[in-house]
């Protein structure tokens, strides 16, 4: 991958990020609706497509590179996901306990689940929080759901990248049992990532062809948004499946839609790639903000919620203050700076954690061999 391509994927996992933030900002316990926010309102969703697309992809070139064994690869995915993961969870319930305790309203809803705390709290510690057709939110924290789900991808594409068959395909099925269809509808999306990643690298794409896919995903994906083609293909989902399993699905309930959306990301990322040197002067003056802004994507993404619910609450009145969305939005905002600075350095630190813990088990298993012989 060209340094074009990488600084070109940073900004759209930035972008993809800021508008899920944008997203929720909408609601009108947050911020009363904002400017045109009936464009940003339903897009939640489809960013979330590109993380998956995206994550299929850079999964798939790390495991290409430097994470190119097994015990590598899963200690630079726990290092990656629980940096941010545990702050996150534990910066979940310090804010939604205050929140609620400053402004109750803010925190009545479906948006905010408290029973049995303890349980909520470790299945999504431990990723079983979305398994079959469980939805287990982490208290106010929704966009947690998305981890519940790459976490089983990131141990789908190891068993099958680096194992050997037969034993690949009988773990995999095992896995593929214990999650259920919810966690395996959207699988196919993460998978275009891993395709779009395997069709750049070892193919020559004719860089007419790259314009030609370029904007198609762009002018297609516009198109299918503003005719209303997610109504319209729900519609008939629902049905095809039926009301009952279509509810049960949660958050793949929107699966036929997000195969539409992960085409057309999968397409402009491949198309980007034939074309990246036309960008190069470009993407080579803005390259440092550009990183620095998308170091931040993780805990963007996973810590802007629950910091919007209380912020809320800290400003919350019953008559309109203009001053209000500011500060909900500016307060979140900064915070996710001060505290994704913290979780981007611990990174290395839970990686040497991780990597202390594998030596240890393999040193007790290799001593305990050595015992029995």
């Amino acid at each position: 991958m060209n340094k074009t391509t990488s600084v070109y994927l940073d900004l759209v996992r930035f972008l993809a990020a800021f508008t899920i933030f944008v997203a929720h900002a909408n609601y009108d316990r947050f911020t009363g609706g904002m400017p045109y926010s009936q464009y940003y309102f339903n897009l939640g969703n489809d960013a979330v497509m590109v993380f998956f697309v995206l994550s299929g992809f850079v999964i798939a070139y790390v495991a290409n590179g430097k994470e190119n064994s097994i015990d590598t690869y899963f200690i630079s995915r726990f290092a990656r996901l629980y940096s941010v993961v545990l702050p996150a969870l534990i910066l979940t319930v310090t804010l939604d306990y205050f929140g609620s305790q400053i402004e109750f309203e803010l925190y009545n809803g479906d948006w905010y689940e408290t029973s049995y705390p303890v349980a909520r709290f470790l299945a999504n510690f431990f990723f079983v929080n979305e398994l079959w057709f469980l939805s287990i939110r982490p208290f106010s924290n929704g966009p947690f759901w998305s981890i519940g789900y790459e976490f089983w991808y990131y141990v789908l594409f190891a068993l099958a990248f680096f194992l050997k068959k037969p034993i690949k395909y009988i773990l995999i099925t095992m896995v593929c049992v214990l999650i259920g269809p919810s966690i395996l509808l959207l699988m196919p999306i993460w998978l275009m990532g891993v395709i779009v990643f395997k069709i750049t690298s070892t193919r020559d794409i004719p860089e007419s062809f790259g314009w030609l896919l370029l904007m198609l995903s762009i002018f297609g994906y516009l198109f299918y948004r503003v005719n209303g083609g997610q109504e319209y293909i729900l519609e008939h989902t629902i049905n095809i499946v039926g009301t009952e399993f279509y509810e049960n699905l949660h958050w793949s309930k929107f699966f036929t839609s997000s195969y539409i959306i992960g085409t057309f990301v999968s397409m402009n990322f491949v198309g980007f790639v034939a074309v990246s040197h036309r960008f190069e002067k470009f993407f080579s003056l803005l390259s440092k903000p550009i990183r620095y802004m998308a170091s931040y994507t993780f805990a963007l993404y996973l810590l802007h919620y629950p910091l919007l619910q209380f912020f809320s609450a800290l400003t919350f009145s019953k008559e309109t203050n203009e001053t209000v969305p500011f500060i909900v939005l500016s307060g979140t905002l900064i915070s996710v700076w001060l505290l994704g600075a913290i979780t981007e350095k611990q990174k290395h630190n839970y990686k040497r954690i991780f990597t202390n813990l594998w030596q240890k088990c393999r040193n007790r298993k290799n001593t305990t061999s050595t015992l029995e012989q």
